[in-house]
């Protein structure tokens, strides 16, 4: 566009706003602020285990003035205590296996109370670190697998939103590798060669699929104490305490929901010692012991292998929301919260009702070599790891 052309451009726009305005009138002022209305924002996931099950429950706002200032107060997105009505019912799939169609109440419900809790991060734009959730306890009346569940709520406006999600049915003994029911089992992170050096297996982290499951998040958590010395020759203990740390094994998809498919995810085990070196502090002051003794069995214990479960609506909304790389940041808008008004006509909801299991492995143990490599080994030496084991049964305590 040359200059003249873009000189133009510019008059002939001035010349449209100006006669905008005489049209409309001289006033110069501009609403920009629509009516109000405000949307229900509602996340909830159900999880088999857990003996109380919550739900989050907010909703829009617009007003005059800083919305930044706005969203310092509670009464902007929360709904006044009491005034939401809430519950869980319990349906009975339809033949045809969809969420939505025919299901039946079972007669079984659970009614969602509010109450504060006080562990919201107060670094954000919005108001902390209390916030109002609402729970149910399921501890007595537990959720079934084969089961769907629909979230109903009643609000203050006269709107009604629901959801129905399926459940992921957990069980220890979807796990196949690590063996589940091996109690004296040991990982072998490393081979000690004769000559010092090392070799890495690739160790097969296996399990099978569960019915409704459709994302697993497969993690290795390592645990550790560190003990903190007030000197260099570590003669002066000053405090202790207990960590762990988490390593990504992988994230599978499950294309089927009828479960009963066998994944194999390999883990390289040298990763184990390459992210300590990087994630831990080198500090000749701080003494890492792996894990705990156990005398029963004569063994250390230091590992857990965690499966996050995630069913169809989850997964879906997790997809969604993943980050990218792409130039275009744009994304889908995807929610199974329905939302009727007061006057019955749906409206968009926004937000996610899904349900997450959590099955693993806990306390697995390791083998002598893997404590001898990382205590030995350029990667970990400096990191000061130890054995709980008593000085007569392992080499390499911290006795």
């Amino acid at each position: 566009m040359g200059k003249e052309t873009l000189n133009a451009w510019r008059l002939g726009s001035v010349v449209a706003a100006a006669m905008l305005a005489f049209v409309v009138g001289c006033s110069t002022e501009v609403n920009l602020t629509a009516p109000y209305d405000s949307i229900p924002v509602v996340y909830g996931l159900l999880d088999l285990e857990a003996d109380t099950q919550w739900v989050k429950v907010n909703r829009t706002w617009l007003g005059e003035g800083n919305q930044l200032l706005a969203a310092q107060v509670s009464d902007s997105s929360e709904y006044p205590a009491g005034s939401v009505g809430a519950r869980i019912v319990e349906l009975i799939p339809s033949s045809s296996g969809g969420v939505v169609g025919t299901e039946l109440p079972t007669g079984r419900e659970w009614t969602l109370r509010d109450t504060l809790i006080d562990n919201k991060d107060i670094s954000g734009i919005f108001y902390g670190p209390t916030q109002r959730v609402y729970y149910a306890s399921t501890a007595i009346e537990s959720l079934q697998d084969d089961m769907l569940y629909r979230l109903e709520l009643d609000l203050p406006d006269g709107k009604k939103a629901q959801a129905t999600t399926t459940m992921v049915e957990s069980s220890v003994g979807s796990i196949n590798q690590p063996p589940p029911n091996l109690p004296s089992y040991k990982m072998g992170f490393a081979a000690v060669n004769p000559d010092g050096s090392a070799t890495y297996p690739n160790f097969p982290f296996k399990w099978t699929t569960s019915p409704g499951a459709s994302l697993y998040t497969a993690s290795l958590v390592v645990h550790f104490e560190e003990r903190y010395y007030a000197d260099a020759a570590l003669t002066v203990l000053d405090s202790t305490r207990d960590k762990s740390l988490t390593l990504s094994v992988g994230t599978r998809s499950v294309s089927g929901l009828n479960g009963f498919q066998t994944i194999d995810e390999p883990f390289e085990c040298q990763r184990l010692f390459g992210e300590m070196s990087t994630r831990l502090e080198a500090n000749p002051q701080i003494r890492r012991v792996l894990g705990r003794y156990d005398s029963e069995y004569q063994m250390e214990r230091a590992f857990d292998f965690v499966l996050q479960v995630a069913n169809q609506d989850l997964a879906i909304y997790l997809d969604v929301n993943e980050t990218t790389n792409s130039i275009v940041q744009d994304r889908p808008t995807w929610t199974n919260i329905e939302v009727i008004d007061e006057n019955g006509e749906p409206i968009g909801g926004v937000g996610l009702w899904g349900s997450r299991s959590t099955v693993g492995v806990y306390g697995l143990g390791y083998t002598k070599q893997t404590i001898q490599h990382m205590q030995e080994g350029d990667l970990t030496a400096a990191l000061n790891f130890c054995s709980p084991a008593p000085s007569g049964i392992s080499d390499y305590s911290c006795d």
